[in-house]
């Protein structure tokens, strides 16, 4: 008896995996247009999604309800340049105001598909380092965000016909 594989989908196309190497970040300036952040080595945009148990009477099982949700949005950058964010920051500040940003993140296969994640609404949110300086290492400067609009996904990968 001949065995087969009926599941074509166990089968892994490492052609289609995706490194960080294949990412960029972009940020949208206060003129409208998309700068790309080549100086960013990280990036990380996260969702915390929020939850109430309730136990109705006469249940002993618990259950979540949804409540809201939070996406912070981290990176890091390799200082080069101050203009793009860290000016409008301290520009905004010196003006009692607080800037939003607007991100892109971009994922790009060998085979040119893409996937592109909106971020709009982007307010700092906790520790920024101005300055973080360490002999023989590259300067760095973390930032923190809280996106205040709900994310969009652009472009995405989708699952392809066996």
């Amino acid at each position: 008896m001949a065995v087969t594989n009926q599941n074509t989908q166990a089968i892994l196309d490492v052609t289609k995996l995706i490194t960080g190497k294949d990412g960029q970040l972009y940020v949208t300036t206060s003129d409208g247009a998309q700068v790309f952040l080549a100086e960013v080595d990280t990036f990380q945009a996260q969702m915390n999604i929020t939850n109430t148990d309730v136990q109705p009477v006469g249940s002993a099982q618990k259950f979540a309800v949804p409540t809201g949700f939070v996406i912070t949005l981290t990176l890091t950058e390799m200082v080069v340049r101050d203009d793009v964010m860290l000016k409008k920051l301290m520009d905004d500040l010196k003006n009692g105001l607080f800037p939003s940003f607007d991100f892109q993140g971009k994922l790009r296969r060998r085979d040119g598909s893409e996937q592109r994640q909106n971020f709009r609404n982007c307010v700092p949110d906790g520790n920024i380092d101005l300055m973080n300086l360490q002999p023989g290492e590259v300067v760095k400067r973390q930032w923190s965000f809280r996106v205040n609009g709900s994310p969009d996904l652009q472009d995405y990968f989708q699952t392809e016909a066996a």
